[in-house]
C-alpha cells in the first residue's frame, strides 16, 4: 500500500470512528450557495430553482459561462483577477454536443454536432435566460474562503469592483468552480536559460500570433492535438513533443514529431533521443489541476490539485453532507455534471435521504480498495470513466436523478476512438440519436461551423 493510499484510507477510518448520528439529521435549508456560474453552476442553479430552494450563485468574473467564454486578456481579466477561462479563438468542441447538453434543453436541431466554443457559450447564456437564473447570480464576487462555523458555512468573497470583503452565511454549499483554470507547469533542466517565449495553453489565444515562428508544443491531450491542427499550416516549424500512440495525420511538411524533452538551451530544446531543434516559442499543453485553495481546513475534505476525498457518489462531502461538489469527477461527459447538479439540488431540497455516514464512508472505502487492487493511484479516486452508465444508475436509484440514455456513453466512447483515428476530419460528421441505445452519423462539413443561436 502506498503512503498516499495509506493516508487517505486512515483518514476515512478515522472519520468512521468520529461520525455521529447528529451529523446526518436533515435540517431545512434556508439558503444554498453555489460557487461558480459556469456549466456546473448554471445547472445547479436551474435545479435549485426548480425545487424551490433559496439560493445565490457567487461568480468571480463579470460573466457567466466559465471556461466557455473567450477572453482576449492574458493572465488577468479586466478586474485584475486570475483569468479563469482557457478558451481560445476557433475552438470547436471535441465531443458531440449531444453528450454536453443540459437535460431537456437541446441545441437547435441544425447546430453542427461539434459547435464552436463561442456557440457553446451562447448556449449557456440562452440557458441562463430561459430559466431566469441571472436574478440569483451575483457577479464580480470572488470567493476567497469557505469555512465551517458550528453548523453554518461562512462564505467570504471580494467584490472586484470595490475590493471590499464580505462574509455571508449559507446552510448548503455547492462547489462548482470547474477544473480548467489552474495550469500545470512542467520543469526541465535549463528551462530558465531559454530566451524564447514559454506559455501554457491556458494563455493561448489564436494561431496568427505564431505565423512563420518555430514553435514547440508539449503534450498531446485534447489541447495539444487541437493546437497542432491550428498551428501546423501557419508556423515555419511545428515541433510536437509527446508520447501518444495514435493515427497521426499528415499535418504539413513543417511538422516534426519528437519524444519527451530532455533539456532546454538558450535557443532551443534537446529531446530524449538527443536530437535538437531551434525554437522561438513553447506552448505547454500539460493539463490542469483543481483550484480549491478557498476551502478551509475545517471543511472535512482532503484535497489536492488532483483529487478530493472522501466524497459520496463523487459529490457529497461525507463529513459534512451540507457541502456538495459538481465537476470533481474525471473521465466523464458534461451530462454527468448536469446529473450531479440535479443530485445536489435534490439533496438541498430534502427530496431524498442519504445513507448513514458510516455506510457512506464504508462505501467509499470499498471503492478505494477496489481501485488500489487494480493498480490505480489515489489520483484516480474521482475517475468515473467506463463506469459512467452505472454511475448514472446510482444517482437515479438513490435520488431519482433523471438517468441519461446509454447512447450518450456510446457516442462518447466512439468519439474518443474516432478522434484519434481521424483527427483532421472527425468534427465534419453530424450525429443523430435513433433511440436510447443507438446513434447514426453522416458526413456533413459546414464552413465555419455556423451557430443558429442568436443571443448577445
Amino acid at each position: 500500500m502506498t503512503s498516499l493510499w495509506s493516508s487517505a484510507i486512515l483518514c476515512v477510518l478515522t472519520l468512521i470512528l468520529e461520525v455521529t448520528d447528529a451529523l446526518t439529521v436533515s435540517k431545512p435549508v434556508e439558503r444554498a450557495c453555489v460557487i461558480g456560474a459556469g456549466y456546473s453552476g448554471l445547472a445547479t442553479a436551474r435545479y435549485l430553482q426548480e425545487y424551490g430552494v433559496n439560493y445565490t450563485v457567487f461568480e468571480a468574473s463579470r460573466h457567466v459561462g466559465g471556461t466557455w467564454r473567450f477572453d482576449p486578456n492574458v493572465g488577468t481579466d479586466e478586474d485584475g483577477l486570475p483569468l479563469f477561462t482557457s478558451m481560445y479563438k476557433y475552438l470547436r468542441t471535441n465531443t458531440p454536443r449531444h453528450t454536453m447538453e443540459f437535460d431537456g434543453f437541446p441545441f437547435p436541431e441544425d447546430t453542427p454536432s461539434y459547435p464552436t466554443g463561442t456557440c457553446f457559450h451562447k448556449y449557456l447564456k440562452l440557458f441562463a435566460k430561459k430559466f431566469d437564473l441571472m436574478k440569483n447570480i451575483q457577479l464580480r464576487s470572488y470567493v476567497t474562503s469557505i469555512k465551517r462555523v458550528q453548523d453554518i458555512w461562512n462564505i467570504t468573497y471580494t467584490r472586484t469592483n470595490t475590493r471590499d470583503n464580505y462574509t455571508e452565511q449559507c446552510d448548503f454549499v455547492v462547489v462548482a468552480t470547474g477544473e480548467y483554470s489552474n495550469p500545470v507547469w512542467p520543469k526541465f533542466e535549463g528551462q530558465s536559460s531559454f530566451t524564447g517565449n514559454i506559455i501554457h495553453s491556458h494563455d493561448y489565444k489564436e494561431p496568427e500570433a505564431y505565423a512563420n515562428r518555430r514553435v514547440l508544443l508539449v503534450g498531446a491531450g485534447p489541447s495539444g492535438l487541437d493546437l497542432a491542427i491550428h498551428l501546423s499550416n501557419i508556423t515555419s516549424k511545428l515541433v510536437h513533443s509527446h508520447h501518444l500512440t495514435y493515427n497521426q495525420p499528415n499535418f504539413s511538411d513543417t511538422y516534426i514529431k519528437k519524444p519527451d524533452i530532455k533539456s532546454f538551451t538558450s535557443n532551443g530544446v534537446i529531446f530524449q533521443d538527443d536530437s535538437y531543434e531551434d525554437i522561438d516559442d513553447v506552448i505547454f499543453c500539460t493539463g490542469y489541476e483543481l483550484a480549491l485553495s478557498f476551502l478551509d481546513e475545517n471543511t472535512g475534505v482532503t484535497k489536492s490539485g488532483k483529487f478530493v476525498l472522501p466524497l459520496h457518489q463523487d459529490v457529497v462531502n461525507i463529513r459534512y453532507p451540507s457541502m456538495a461538489f459538481v465537476g470533481i469527477s474525471k473521465g466523464i461527459i458534461n451530462r454527468v455534471l448536469d446529473a450531479q447538479a440535479q443530485y445536489s439540488a435534490l439533496l438541498a431540497a430534502r427530496k431524498f435521504e442519504l445513507p448513514h455516514q458510516n455506510d457512506m464512508l464504508k462505501m467509499w472505502l470499498r471503492r478505494a480498495r477496489a481501485l488500489q487492487s487494480r493498480g490505480k493511484k489515489i489520483v484516480d479516486i474521482n475517475v468515473i470513466g467506463e463506469a459512467m452508465d452505472q454511475y448514472f444508475g446510482n444517482l437515479t436509484t438513490e435520488a431519482g436523478v433523471t438517468r441519461a440514455p446509454p447512447v450518450l456513453t456510446e457516442i462518447r466512447n466512439f468519439n474518443a476512438l474516432n478522434r484519434l483515428e481521424d483527427l483532421l476530419n472527425y468534427r465534419e460528421y453530424d450525429y443523430y440519436i435513433r433511440d436510447e441505445n443507438n446513434f447514426a452519423r453522416s458526413y456533413n462539413p459546414r464552413m465555419g461551423a455556423p451557430c443558429p443561436i442568436d443571443i448577445e
